[in-house]
Formats: structure tokens, sequence, C-alpha cells
């Protein structure tokens, strides 16, 4: 059934057309040579809407009885921005010919996540990922997407649950978003969890490297990894527009298809999107890896209003997920597999106004989450399947955030409360833990101070006040206990421009992470990573203090930005090996347990336009995790010294390119943690654009293609004599309409 509505869909969308009326037309060409520029984007700022180049440089946006003056902004990659003029009607009567000069690489985007008053300035280092460049990325996990960019690793037990590493935490240490909110699932606790999110759903990634509890408070002691998509119509053109992709992948035999449709009007949009993803076992240089196969799929509707003013909107989401977990690949007769699904209601609210409040935003998030691991005895002939473990989340979180207009020698700021609401009940024969009720309330304000036209200071705080409760269950009888905390956050960063092509930042922060229900209360064999593990209710808060600098150098043919850091962590939990055997389950046991931790390294990221269709990238980044005490212990699961080496050559219309990866082996290890040796990567990739009814690119890349035996260091199957994948072919295609 799901294949033939997925057929069905697929169908529908690519027999839709639709037509428009009054158009705005021109092309965008090379100011020097004049070639057109496919590609180019044009947003007209007063409406908040536009379109892209062609591949013969050509545009048209639809005008609805427009009259007046505008403004049109102009942006093509290594190109400077430009801003036109237009007066509407007059302009639509000729083709307009817009010119871009020549620039210099921006490396430098606004990064949404860490500036609530909307400011252009960075005081710590990160990353934006576009719609295109995701494409380019497409996988089966948003950890294999991300996986190489500068300080981000892979945490990985299979396909489907890679999740980022940002400079060595993961797991709660590192909080992943959706649209700026918590996403309410599990994927944080344990590394057999999956992120609650279709890949080909994201139109934007924002990495913020560093700690960021100033905004999101326990979870954001590492990074931020922050996925927007378009569930809320944000900003939308009269009309019909969407977006159709396909993705396929050799190495797991996986397909999926994403459709997304919008229709909106002068006042509101409603839209919708679906997606279904199949997958089977990944392959590796010593063949299939059991347990790594993947069914999903996920729906959403949205409302979209303006009114003046005043924009706003909602969306309901669902998710239905199977997927396997490589826990017994020698034992054929034994499977494990969780089921999930989840149920979400998003609503978004901003209001701009007049006065020293300038805009009001309220965002919201409900959650229901649910799943269960299922052990699966395949011996004589049948099929015997148990629960062994099953979670039921209920979560609300909210933010509002105000931001205002300068005042004194403050510039604009904003101020901000976060609640938080979540109830986890866990059942089963292998209960991890009690279950568990949890409510925190935060507030946190950040402000900017120029000092001069050279120097911005930013400074916030925030203040966390936490209650968890602790309940019976089947496995934890007449259990009960209350825990609160509060902590406080802070942070200091300030921006220097000496030049106009060099710039510094600096930042020093004060962020924290509070224990989860298994680090306090665990005392069960936990099937999915095949370990017994043991918490302490004793554990106290994480609280990092860190720097971070980075420098950066753009001219106009290269672009430069090197970044330090330097993090103590005082009470960092460590998921310590106790060297014995839980005889009932034969598993290894491991302890929750405190212990003060340093973590200390830095990234190198240089882009280069080497002539005006050739481009070369390189990066390199590495982190060293200690335990601090007579020993200096390294931390476990710490990546190596990694590099990439990229070249592309891109016309406008087609793409050619050819990227390594160089990881140095990492013999830093702890008990009961094996060594990893270095290995080199080649990928190659490939793509095409064209415009025909819409926008259209078509995107191919060779993973492996050495098709290479490696480990990397951060696989939570290491330990089964397990490779990771091979060589494989992925194949995506996009169309927005």
């Amino acid at each position: 059934m799901p294949k033939k509505i997925l057929f069905q869909i697929t169908f529908l969308f690519i027999t839709f057309s639709y037509t428009v009326g009054q158009s705005l037309t021109g092309t965008v060409t090379d100011g020097e040579s004049g070639e057109p520029l496919a590609s180019a984007t044009l947003l007209i700022i007063e409406l908040d809407h536009g379109t892209i180049t062609n591949e013969n440089g050509d545009f048209s946006i639809p005008i609805a009885n427009l009259e007046g003056n505008y403004t049109i902004r102009v942006q093509h990659l290594s190109y400077a921005t430009k801003n036109i003029q237009v007066t509407f009607p007059d302009d639509t009567e000729q083709d307009l010919v817009i010119s871009l000069i020549p620039a210099s690489v921006n490396l430098r985007e606004l990064i949404l996540t860490t500036s609530p008053s909307g400011s252009i300035v960075d005081y710590q280092p990160g990353q934006v990922f576009n719609s295109e460049e995701l494409q380019v990325r497409s996988s089966n996990s948003f950890g294999e997407m991300l996986d190489g960019s500068p300080g981000v690793s892979m945490r990985s037990f299979g396909s489907v649950t890679s999740r980022p590493v940002i400079r060595g935490l993961d797991g709660d240490r590192v909080l992943v978003l959706q649209n700026g909110e918590r996403m309410g699932d599990l994927s944080e606790t344990a590394h057999d969890h999956s992120i609650s999110m279709e890949p080909l759903a994201a139109n934007r990634i924002e990495v913020v490297r560093g700690p960021a509890s100033l905004l999101y408070g326990s979870s954001a002691l590492g990074g931020v990894v922050n996925i927007f998509n378009e569930d809320i119509p944000d900003r939308w053109d009269p009309g019909t527009s969407g977006n159709f992709a396909l993705y396929g992948n050799t190495g797991n035999q996986s397909g999926a298809a994403y459709g997304h449709i919008l229709q909106g009007t002068d006042r509101w949009a409603v839209n919708s999107r679906f997606s279904f993803r199949e997958a089977g076992d990944l392959y590796t240089p010593d063949g299939k890896l059991p347990g790594t196969s993947i069914t999903n799929m996920t729906g959403s509707a949205g409302l979209g209003l303006q009114f003046g003013d005043l924009k706003g909107g909602l969306a309901i989401s669902g998710l239905d997920k199977t997927y396997g977990l490589p826990d017994s690949p020698d034992n054929p007769d034994e499977e494990l597999e969780i089921r999930m699904d989840n149920l979400k209601l998003q609503a978004r609210t901003t209001w701009k106004r007049d006065g020293f409040i300038k805009n009001i935003e309220l965002r919201l998030n409900a959650v229901r989450y649910f799943h269960e691991e299922i052990g699966i005895d395949l011996s004589e002939g049948g099929r015997d399947e148990s629960v062994g473990l099953d979670f039921l989340q209920h979560s609300i979180n909210s933010t509002i955030t105000l931001r205002h207009e300068p005042l004194s020698f403050l510039d604009s700021g904003a101020i901000g409360i976060n609640t938080e609401i979540r109830s986890l009940q866990v059942g089963g024969i292998e209960a991890l833990t009690p279950n568990a009720t949890s409510q925190s309330l935060a507030g946190f304000f950040f402000e900017e101070i120029p000092v001069s036209t050279l120097l911005r200071i930013q400074f916030g705080a925030r203040l966390d006040l936490r209650t968890m409760h602790a309940t019976e269950n089947e496995r934890y009888p007449e259990f009960s206990e209350n825990k609160t905390t509060g902590t406080v956050s802070g942070s200091i960063g300030l921006n220097y421009k000496p030049v106009q092509y060099l710039e510094f930042g600096a930042q020093a922060a004060r962020a924290h992470r509070g224990p989860n229900a298994e680090e306090l209360y665990a005392d069960s064999p936990h099937l999915g990573v095949a370990a017994y593990e043991v918490g302490d209710p004793t554990l106290g808060n994480e609280i990092g203090h860190g720097i971070d600098l980075f420098g950066r150098f753009t001219s106009s043919w290269v672009a430069l930005e090197i970044a330090a850091f330097y993090n103590r962590i005082n009470d960092f939990i460590v998921r310590q090996p106790t060297g014995q055997t839980h005889a009932p389950s034969g598993f290894d046991m491991y302890e929750y347990r405190n212990a003060n931790a340093e973590l200390l390294g830095g990234e190198l990221i240089i882009k280069a336009n080497l002539t005006n269709h050739l481009t070369f990238t390189g990066s390199a980044d590495y982190t060293h995790g200690s335990q601090l005490g007579e020993k200096q212990n390294p931390l476990p699961f710490m990546p190596p010294l990694k590099s990439n080496l990229a070249i592309r050559y891109d016309t406008n219309i087609w793409w050619l390119g050819m990227k390594s990866n160089l990881v140095n082996r990492q013999h830093r290890t702890v008990e009961g943690e094996l060594e990893t040796g270095g290995y080199i990567l080649l990928n190659l990739n490939a793509g095409y654009r064209f415009t025909r009814s819409g926008n259209h690119v078509f995107s191919i890349r060779l993973d492996n293609a050495g098709n290479t035996r490696y480990r990397d260091h951060l696989s939570r199957v290491e330990s089964r004599n397990s490779p990771m994948p091979g060589r494989s072919a992925n194949l995506t295609y996009r169309w927005m309409f």
C-alpha cells in the first residue's frame, strides 16, 4: 500500500503545472565577461519573495497589480551582492539586464541560531548549509550528511541512527533543533536512537560549534544543529509552489521520495509534505551488515497567516519509522528492531511593531513520541517477537523572544523566556529507568554594544530552574525521588574588524548540562547497545567554562578561517566500563561517573576561487579530550585529526567535483575502547541544473570510490569487527516549481 500511494503522489507532482500573470523579467550576467549567470537569486525585499535564474541567466518574478518603487536584491556565489530599484508597473514592460561584479569568496551567512537580536555579527564559529548543498550531501541520516564538515564528526550505529558529533561531544551535549525548538525525541540519550525527522525535508541546516546554553539551556554544552523546514509557511507568493525530490543509494539499495506543495494568497497559505524511505542492509567491503535496514514514512500539513505586521502559523506532522540495529551480526537467528512513531504540533507567531519592543516572536512545539525495542528470534523456522523496552514521551517546549530598539549605548538586543515540560514513561521487561516528569523555566537576555565602527561587544545571561520527579514503573516499584537544580549561564564576546577583509571574534562562556534519567537511575541491561548500565542519583550538573577564538581573512579570491577552543567541564559524566560482566545478560557493565574534563582543539577552513568556475576548498579539525587527574586519561570516543580537500568545477549549469577525506589513526583510547587506524577516502560528485516549468537539479555522488575497508572511530559497531560502508552511488533529483 505505501508504494502504491507513493507512486500516485509521484505521478501527481511530475504532471503538475501552473501559470502566472504579469511578471518582472530579465537576465543576470557576469559584469566582466557578459556570460549569463544561472542560479542567481533575486529577492524583492519589501515583499519578501523572489526567484532563481535559469541556465540562460533568465528570470521571471510573478507580479500581481503592484505599483510604486521596490528594491530587488541580486546575489550569486563569488559575486558582489547588488541592490537595484524598480518601479511597478513601468519596469514590467521591458526585460532588465543586471550585471554582477566578481567579488571575494564569502564564508559568512547570518546564523539565526545564535542571533536572537538579528545581528549579522559573529562571536563564535558556525556554518550554514543551504538546500543545494544539502542535496549534494543527501543521505539516510543527518549524521551522515554533516560528517566531515569542520569540527563535525558522526556517531553511527548503522546508517539511520547516525548523529552529529561536535568537537568530540555528542549525545545529550549536542542539541538538535527543528526550526529553533527541541525535537522532542530521544535521539540524544543513546546511540541506538534515531533523529525523528526526514532528511529530505530539510531546506537549511545551521551548525554552531561551541556552547550555546545561553539560548537553549541544557544539552547545548557542545554545540547546536538547527534543522529548518517549511512545515509552517514563513514566506510565500500568491499561487502554487513547491518541490519534489527523489533519492537513491546503491550502498544499501535505498530509495526515497519527497513532495511539498504550497498554495498561497495575499493573506494566507497552506502547505503539505509527504515522504517515504526504504532501505536494506548496508554493504561493506566484507559484505552486508545485518540489522541496518529502514522503512520510514512522514507527512505534515501547515497553515500560515499574515495580517499587516502580524504573521504566524501552525503545522501538524507525523512520522512512522522502523529500523534494525546491528546487535548480533554474527547470529542470523537473532534480530533487534526499533519501531517508533512521532506526532508533533508546531506553532509560531511574529509581530513586528513600532516602539521600543520592535519584534515579538512566540514558538511552541508539542510532541508525542513513542518507540519500542523488539527482540526477534528466528530459530526453528519461526518468528518470535518480544518487547524488551519501550518509551512514551510527551513534551511541550515554548520560547517567547522580545527584540528591542537601541537604548543609550546598547544596540538592538533581545530578552526571552523558555519553558519545557516533559513526561517520560518507560516500560518493558528491561525498562532502563523509572518514569520521570520534568519541568524547566528559564529567562535570558542578549545585548550588543557598538564600541566603535571596528569593535562590537555582545554579552548575555540565562537563569534555568529545573525539577525532575522520578516515579515507579513495573521494573522500579515503589520508586519516588525529586531533584531540583538552578543554573546560571553567561557569555561575553567581541568582534573586531581592523580592516575590510580581516575579522576576529572571541567568546568566553559558562554553559551547563543536567544529567538525564538514564545517567541518574539506570540499573538494567540495554539491549539496543548490548551493555548493562548503572546510573548514579548523586550526579550533579556538568558545568563548562570555555573560550572560542576565530579569525577570518577574505580577499578577492580566497577566504580563510582559523578557529580554536578550550573547554573545561566540571563534573563531566563519563560512561565508564567496570571490567565486570553482568551474568544473566552476558553484557559488559558500565557505570555513569563524574570526572572533571578538558577539551581543546580547533578548525581550519580555506576556500579559493582558482578561476571563475574552478573552486578549491579544504578544512582540518582536531579535538583533544582528557579526564583531569593524576593520569590524564583520554575521554572515550574522541575523533582523530582529520582533513578534507575538495575541488569543484561549476559552470552554473553543471558541475564536477572530487573530494578526499584524510583521517588519522586514533590511539588515545580508554579501557575497553579499540584503537583505529588511519585511512583516506575518495568521493566524486557531479550535477546538472536546468529550468523548464521550474528549477530542476540532478546530482550524483560516488562515496568511497576505492571501496576502502576502514573503521570510523566513533562507530558503535566497531567492537563487533564490522567495517564502515563500501563503495556506493547516491543519486538525487529535485524539482522546485
